[in-house]
Order: C-alpha cells, then structure tokens, then sequence
C-alpha cells in the first residue's frame, strides 16, 4: 500500500501519540487506508463520470482549486490596503474550505461506519477519533494550501517572507477554526435531537451555514469606504463579528506596522476565539462526539399521512395518466428521504433565493437609503432580477438521475411498463411541485412587497420562462430515468454545455421580457402569448421518448 509523505511527517513525533495513549502504528494503518481512499474519492468539484476512477480525482480537484487560487492571489498587486486585500482573500478562502467541508466532508466528519467496524476489534476509541481527526485535519489543509497557493506566492514576492509564514500560519487557523467551529455546531445539534430528525436538521443547518457563508462576504468589502479608488477604513461593532476581519488584523500589525487599537483588539479575537473552540471541543465536545454520532444510526417514525394525502390530491389535478401520478409521488417521496441528493440539491436552491436580492442589494450602495431612491426601486424595472434566480433551476432537474439507492433502479425494468415518457412526466411535475414552485412563489412574495402588485403579470411571465428553460434543458441534455445512477458516475451536474446553454437562453429570455415592457399595455400579454406556445411545444416534444433512447451508461 503506498507509503504517504505525511505518514512519514508523522513518524517523526509519533511519541507525542504514545504519549497520549494512543495506539500510533493502528492510527496510521487506518490513516493510511482513509488517504488511499480519499484518492478514489470522487469530489463535487470533480465528478468526470464513469472515467472517474481511472484517474487521481482528488489530486485533479486540488490542480482546480490551485488555478482558482490564482485569480484570488491577484488581489496581492493592486496598491491596495494590505487589510482590505487580506479580508477579500481571507473572505474567498474561509468561504470556498466552508463550502468544501459542507459539500465534500461532512459526511466524513459525521461518519459512524469506522465505529461499527473497528471498534470490536482490539481497537481503542482515542486511537480511531485521533486518526478522524487528523484526517480530516490534513484533507482540509491541502484543499487550503491549494485554493491559497496563489496569494502565498504572489505575497511573498511583494511582501517578503514573513509575510509568507505568518499566511501559513493564518491558513493552519482557519482550517482549525473550520473544523471545530463545524464540530461544535454539529454536537450542539447531536445533544438535542436523534434519528430521523438529526438527519434533517442537519441537512438544514449545512444549508443555513451555506447562506450565511454567502452573506457574510458580502459585508467583507462594506467594512471600506471607496471613493475614487481612495479607500478608508470605518471601523464598526460588526467587524469584530467577521472572522476574515480576525484574521487579517496580524498583517496590518506585522507588516504594515499601524499599531492602533482596532487591529490590536482584532488580532486577540483572532486568537482567542480559535483557542476557546479547541478547548471546547477537547474538552467538552470530543470525549462526546463520537459517542452521540450513534444516534445517525436511529430512525424514528414520522407520521406523513397529511402530505401523502396533499400529493395525492395534487397528483389527480396536474397528472392525467395513472402512471404519471405514481412516479409523481414516488419523486416527492425519494426527494424528501435522499439527504445526499439533498445536500447537492438545497444549496443551489438557496442560491437561487438570495442571488437576485445580493445583485439587487448592490444598487444601494453605502449611501443611507432615501425616499428618492426608495421611490425610483419601487418604480423602476429591478424585478427582473428574478431571472437571476431562474437560472440556478433547469440544470438542478438533471442531478435526480443519482441516487443512495440506485441499486433498486432494477424495478423499472421489472414493470410492465412500455412508456418511459410517464415516469419522465410523473418525475419532472413531482420536481417543480416539489422545489420549483413553492421556492419561486417565496422570492415573488419578497418581490411583490418591494414592487407592488403591478408586477405580478412579469412574474407569472418569469415562470413560463423558466418552464421554457427546464424543458429545454431537458430536450436537449441525456434522457435519464430518476434515481438510477450512483452519484459517484453521475455526469449530469457537469453537463456543462447544457448549463452554458442555459444560463444563455436565461438571459435571451430576460432582454426580450425588458424590451417588450416598452410596449406596454400589450408587450407583456404578447409575451406570456409566445413563451406559452414554447412550452406547450417543447412539453410535447421533450417526452416523445422510448427505452431506446434511455441513456444505457447507468453504473
């Protein structure tokens, strides 16, 4: 089995292991089996396909994050104060490894199966939770060390080496702040709930801490006052609350040498806040952690008899095929029990929701808002930044081809079923009732606050558009049934001359819905007339379709 350079690293203080009791040469058998398979891990940024496993993904995934690396490492040239750049650098960094450990890792740090298996054996649970740990700790560090390679190198050349180290030392206290800010929630959340219901929490939480991410480096760059490329720092109470400020205080006090109060008391929240987290979790959360992860293992019944009742009777309305509404409500029930769909899913929805308000927010500016202002957005035409929002749905349609249990996807072959355009049907319509239509009615409700009624035929105008778009995209990209593919050989999220294809015809659809709102009274009407024609032709042809045309790549 391959010998790795940090298990080398690590023999050389594997007393300090002894030391603590732990079983080192088990903990690095165990370690060495999690890096081999962490090689064959097949990362979201990097899901290839079924030629996946013929190659190194994770260590691709790293060459990707190194050359997003670059772009964000630029921010060291421009004459720019070295606090700003780091808190737009340090912003992009805590938010991309955030991103990470909710996308790619979490499953790893909420895992029991090591548990099951290896605790019968003649092995103890400090030695299993030490190699957990430092794996996590080292896949962490490398994905950092890759996404701020660029600002490393580009640092060092205009700042010097001190600069260098005291980077790299940042960088080991943001994956640490990461991870045990991250273990600190989940045992909260561990402590009050069990089985099914932990599940969903944490699914919802890992959503949350997705916006909150995406929001907090929105107020990164408002922490500055530009004018006229002359920036000036205000400090503010808030600062202190955002984690990229902590970290980038040292370098105004190391490098730049301003001594004043506001990098000093940042520069202690920086250390202080990293050092109570890891003292909480040694202390408090480790020894317990591991321990109320068995409750994953728990289920508890939940009564769903109202919301089978709800999608039958939805179901009857929208399917006309007995077929149809089968599938409809076996999509609704697979899209609420999938949790791994889930997590590829729910971001991307929220994404959906708050993009449109982060590009519409920016028209605000760092002005206070005024009445003149107030009444030039209720009356102007920023509602269209709606389309924003729908260009995130067509191509998340295609990602419930995977699924934890495609094993089972045998029983579509098993029916008596000679149409596969009726479980399409059934799976796409369970789809939009499911995510598409109560996610657009939220951010039209939002809209409609903001706007006014007067908008509401451009929102019913919007949502044929994007019906236009996800048949479309469903016209033109693989023709898949629902999950029957593990996720590790699904193709479909990187389909990416669909995406593109879509985005571009998002855009199309919004320059044409602008350009008619000049002809109004009739302009809008003319509109909702066309797009629906579109869609009525597109419904007709995307699902004439046969088992000859499934695609025959299911893994």
């Amino acid at each position: 089995m391959k010998d790795f350079f940090i298990l080398k690293l690590l023999d050389k203080g594997s007393s300090i292991f002894k030391s603590f009791g732990i079983d080192y040469l088990m903990m690095r058998k165990i370690l060495q089996i999690k890096f081999v398979m962490d090689e064959r891990r097949i990362p979201t940024i990097m899901m290839n396909g079924k030629n996946s496993e013929s190659k190194n993904s994770f260590r691709s995934s790293l060459f990707l994050y190194a050359f997003m690396g670059l772009f964000i490492g630029i921010f060291m040239f421009p004459s720019f104060p070295l606090f700003l750049k780091m808190n737009i650098v340090i912003g992009m960094l805590i938010f991309m490894v955030m991103t990470t450990m909710i996308s790619d890792f979490s499953s790893v740090l909420l895992d029991v199966n090591d548990k099951n298996i290896l605790l019968p054996r003649p092995i103890d649970a400090r030695t299993l939770n030490a190699a957990k740990l430092i794996h996590i700790v080292v896949y962490l560090f490398k994905i950092t060390i890759a996404i701020s390679g660029g600002s490393l190198i580009f640092g060092l050349l205009r700042y010097g080496f001190w600069f260098f180290l005291l980077f790299l030392f940042e960088i080991a206290l943001i994956c640490g702040f990461v991870i045990l800010f991250t273990s600190l929630f989940y045992y909260a959340i561990l402590t009050l709930f069990s089985g099914e219901k932990l599940k969903d929490i944490i699914n919802y939480f890992q959503i949350a801490l997705t916006i909150f991410m995406t929001v907090m480096y929105q107020f990164v760059g408002r922490i500055f006052n530009v004018s006229n490329m002359n920036m000036s720092l205000t400090p503010q109470w808030w600062n202190f609350l955002l984690p990229s400020a902590w970290f980038s205080a040292p370098f105004s006090l190391l490098i730049d040498h301003a001594f004043s109060q506001y990098y000093i008391l940042l520069s202690l929240v920086g250390i202080i806040v990293p050092i109570i987290t890891m003292t909480l979790y040694i202390k408090v959360v480790s020894p317990h952690f591991e321990r109320n992860l068995q409750k994953l293992n728990g289920s508890s019944e939940r009564n769903e008899m109202k919301i089978k009742t709800l999608q039958q009777s939805i179901s009857n309305i929208i399917c006309f095929n007995r077929l149809e509404k089968v599938f409809f409500r076996f999509t609704q029930q697979m899209l609420s029990n999938e949790r791994k769909l889930k997590l590829k899913l729910y971001p991307s929805l929220a994404f959906s929701v708050i993009m449109p308000f982060i590009f519409f927010l920016s028209f605000f500016g760092r002005e206070p808002l005024s009445a003149d202002t107030l009444s030039q957005i209720t009356h102007g035409k920023y509602y269209l930044y709606m389309y924003l929002s729908v260009a995130f749905f067509p191509s998340l349609f295609m990602l419930i081809s995977a699924s934890e249990n495609y094993k089972g996807s045998w029983i579509y072959k098993a029916l008596p079923i000679d149409n596969p355009a009726m479980i399409l049907k059934g799976a796409f319509k369970g789809f939009v009732c499911k995510y598409v239509v109560p996610i657009y009615l939220v951010t039209s409700l939002i809209f409609i606050i903001i706007f006014g009624l007067r908008i509401v035929p451009d929102l019913f105008l919007i949502f044929i558009n994007l019906m236009v778009l996800m048949l479309t995209t469903l016209r033109f990209s693989k023709k898949e049934l629902p999950f029957y593919k593990d996720f590790q050989y699904a193709q479909n999220s990187n389909n990416t001359g669909i995406v593109f294809l879509t985005f571009g015809l998002c855009g199309i659809c919004a320059a044409l819905h602008y350009a008619l709102l000049s002809l109004a009274p009739f302009g809008i009407p003319i509109n909702i007339a066309a797009s629906l024609i579109i869609a009525i032709i597109l419904w007709h042809f995307s699902f004439k379709i046969s088992w000859e045309d499934i695609s025959k790549d299911a893994q």
